[in-house]
């Protein structure tokens, strides 16, 4: 029996960030974070709010809309780059803080591929018997990654003082990837169920899936600092030298992201004997309006097809798929019977494709 999409729920902090916000804090403007990100404004939680809190807001929003009680979530994947904290990471303390009281936890490190991975390690369980409710989020908190240090009271607009020269300094030295990201938080309810009708024309739930890695590209963006690789693990010099932010080689990310993501779609396509014309929606990740254009313009589809809300969300990483899929849902994109593809590419390098189809309105019991 297929696995099926049977809620989506996602978590968004209130604090809104728009680009001329930023300018106040670093050398840029509104028109030069539009033109090179697409990215208008984004969202930013309070201090306090921890990755964990906003996937478990996020899993139970996805099980309102189930019908379901967290003590009938047999499993839970988080996918996250932004844990709580460097050790351990957020599986447990989402699985507390959701009620998930029989539920076994997992974490997935594949950055923005870390939700793909996850739907496809839910319908392993569940397609394997392991489980029969599998909940997958993908969530994040990039607020404490960037640079703004005590500037983040002008960003939010609660001080209306200056930034230092050093602030303005280092803002302005990481705009390049830090303009780009916000916070927020996407779940899906996964379920095995059977079929009204086992006579349809069309297989449906997820029907294939394509993950990728090489580990060949695991320097496009990373964090050089802060792990074992350095001895000590962390210490005063790794700071003071900015190790402990991300650094990106954006046009080499820019051109794997391109070619990857739609060659991911095309294989899976051909494996459940479909075609990209078969397609009525895409949700691919959204790293920037740059990337996604160059990927509808190898995969032959439109932004109808394959949408964009970077623009009020900015790049939530992980958390970019489930806040996208939840977001056509809601505004009727994904109609009965609708071909879906999720697509990422996340730092490691890791990317793929998963397809899905929407079960007609009267399949599910």
């Amino acid at each position: 029996m297929p696995t099926f999409i049977t809620g989506t729920g996602v978590a968004v902090p209130p604090n809104v960030v728009t680009n001329n916000d930023l300018t106040r804090i670093m050398d840029t403007t509104d028109e030069w974070i539009r033109s090179r990100t697409g990215v208008v404004s984004r969202r930013f939680v309070d201090p306090g709010t921890a990755t964990s809190d906003l996937a478990a807001e996020a899993i139970l929003a996805a099980l309102g809309e189930a019908s379901l009680d967290g003590d009938e979530v047999d499993a839970v994947v988080c996918a996250t780059m932004t844990p709580d904290r460097q050790n351990p990471g957020i599986a447990g303390a989402v699985q507390h803080k959701a009620g998930l009281c029989n539920a076994s936890s997992f974490d997935l490190r594949q950055q923005c591929a870390g939700f793909l991975f996850g739907l496809d390690l839910g319908d392993m369980l569940i397609s394997t018997g392991r489980a029969s409710t599998v909940v997958v989020v993908g969530a994040e908190v990039h607020a404490g990654y960037l640079p703004w240090g005590d500037a983040w009271e002008i960003v939010l607009g609660r001080s209306d003082r200056s930034p230092t020269s050093d602030e303005l300094a280092l803002a302005t030295e990481h705009r390049a990837w830090s303009v780009l990201f916000g916070d927020g938080a996407g779940a899906v309810v996964l379920q095995q169920q059977p079929t009204r009708s086992l006579s349809t024309l069309e297989p449906e739930g997820i029907l294939k899936s394509v993950l990728k890695t090489d580990g060949a590209h695991s320097d496009l963006i990373e964090v050089p600092g802060l792990g074992s690789a350095q001895r000590p693990y962390a210490d005063s010099a790794q700071i003071a030298a900015g190790l402990h932010h991300p650094k990106m080689n954006g046009g080499g990310l820019y051109r794997l992201a391109v070619e990857t993501m739609p060659a991911a779609v095309r294989e899976a396509l051909e494996a459940a004997h479909c075609k990209v014309d078969d397609l009525d929606l895409v949700v691919a990740h959204q790293a920037n309006d740059r990337i996604l254009e160059g990927a509808r313009r190898r995969l032959g589809v439109d932004d109808a097809v394959m949408p964009s809300n970077i623009a009020h969300w900015g790049n939530t990483t992980a958390a970019t798929l489930p806040i996208a899929y939840h977001e056509a849902r809601q505004q009727g994109q994904v109609t009965p019977g609708a071909l879906v593809a999720f697509t990422s590419f996340g730092a490691g390098a890791h990317w793929g494709a998963l397809l899905y189809r929407e079960p007609e309105a009267d399949d599910l019991l």
